[in-house]
C-alpha cells in the first residue's frame, strides 16, 4: 500500500486538472517556499552526523550531473530531468517498504543532499542562464540548510516536539508535488514517441547513476563504512528512480511553464515497471536465500 501512495496522489492531481481550479501555482509556492526547507531543516537538525557523508556525496554527485548534462544539452530543464532523482516522493516510500529503516536513512540523507542542489543550482539554472552564486545563497533550501546546522545543538528537543509537523510536512510534500505532476499530465498529451525518447534517458541516466553508486560502493568498502556496504541493494534503486517530480514544481514557479511535465511522466512509468522488476528479483534472492 505504501508503494502504491505516490500513484494514488498523482491521480488525485491529474482528476483536479481536468476541473478550471487553478492550484498548481499555490500549490507549487508553498512547496518551494516552506514545506521543503522545514523537511531539509528538520533532518538536518537531528540526524545531521549521520547524514553529512551521503548528504555531501549526493550533492557532489548530482553538481557533476547537472553540469555534465547541460554542457551535453544546453538545455536546464532537461539536464535537471538527467540529475535531479525523485528520491523523496518516490524513492524514499518505495525503499522503507522493501529494505526497512537503514534504508530510509540512506534515502533521507540523499534527498536532502539532492534537494539542495535540485532547489539551489538547479533552481539558478531554470531561472537565469547565469549562475549566480548571491542567488544561490537566497534560495530556501540554502538558508534551510544553515538553520537546520544552527539548530543541531537542540535536535532532541526538536525530535520530541516537533515531530508531528514534520510528519505532517514530509505527508504533504508527497502529496502535494505528486499531485501538481498529476494536474500537469491532464494539461500534457502523451504518445509514443515520448515514451521512446524517454526510455533513451532513462537508460542513460541509469548507467550514469550505476558507475557512481559503484564508486561510491569501492570507497565505502575501503572506508569500512557499514551502512553503506550493508545496503547495496538500496543504493542500485538509485538507478531506476525517475526525474523529480519537484522539477515539475520549480519550473512552474520561476518559469511558468510545464515542458518537463511529459518528461517527468514517461520516465515514472518507466521507472515504475523498472522498480517493479527490480523489487521482484529482491524479494525472489530473499526467498532463495531462506
Amino acid at each position: 500500500m505504501t508503494m502504491l501512495l505516490p500513484l494514488a496522489y498523482l491521480l488525485l492531481g491529474w482528476l483536479c486538472g481536468k476541473t478550471h481550479w487553478n492550484v498548481k501555482t499555490p500549490a507549487s509556492w508553498l512547496l518551494t517556499r516552506f514545506i521543503i526547507p522545514l523537511v531539509i531543516i528538520y533532518n538536518l537538525s537531528t540526524h545531521f552526523r549521520s547524514m553529512a557523508g551521503i548528504i555531501v556525496v549526493t550533492a557532489l554527485a548530482m553538481v557533476l550531473m547537472l553540469m555534465l548534462a547541460r554542457w551535453l544539452w544546453g538545455d536546464a530543464v532537461k539536464a535537471m530531468c538527467f540529475a535531479y532523482l525523485n528520491i523523496g516522493w518516490l524513492g524514499l516510500p518505495i525503499a522503507s517498504a522493501l529494505f526497512g529503516n537503514d534504508a530510509a536513512a540512506i534515502i533521507i540523507a540523499a534527498y536532502v543532499g539532492s534537494s539542495l542542489v535540485g532547489n539551489s543550482l538547479g533552481a539558478s539554472m531554470l531561472a537565469s542562464d547565469a549562475f549566480s552564486l548571491k542567488k544561490i545563497v537566497q534560495t530556501p533550501p540554502v538558508i534551510a540548510l544553515a538553520i537546520g546546522i544552527l539548530l543541531i545543538p537542540v535536535g532532541p528537543w526538536i525530535t520530541q516536539y516537533v515531530d508531528g509537523i514534520y510528519q505532517l510536512a514530509k505527508f504533504l510534500m508527497s502529496f502535494l508535488g505528486m499531485a501538481v505532476l498529476g494536474i500537469w499530465l491532464a494539461k500534457t498529451p502523451l504518445n509514443r514517441g515520448n515514451i521512446g525518447v524517454e526510455l533513451k534517458a532513462f537508460l542513460q541516466r541509469a548507467a550514469t547513476v550505476f558507475v557512481l553508486v559503484s564508486l561510491l560502493y569501492v570507497c565505502a568498502r575501503i572506508g569500512h563504512f557499514a551502512l553503506i556496504t550493508d545496503n547495496a541493494a538500496v543504493l542500485y534503486l538509485f538507478c531506476l528512480l525517475p526525474p523529480a517530480a519537484n522539477i515539475i514544481v520549480l519550473e512552474t514557479h520561476y518559469l511558468g511553464t510545464g515542458r518537463s511535465a511529459s518528461m517527468i511522466t514517461c520516465g515514472t512509468c518507466i521507472s515504475l515497471v523498472a522498480i517493479a522488476l527490480y523489487s521482484l528479483a529482491i524479494i525472489g534472492a530473499r526467498l532463495l536465500a531462506a
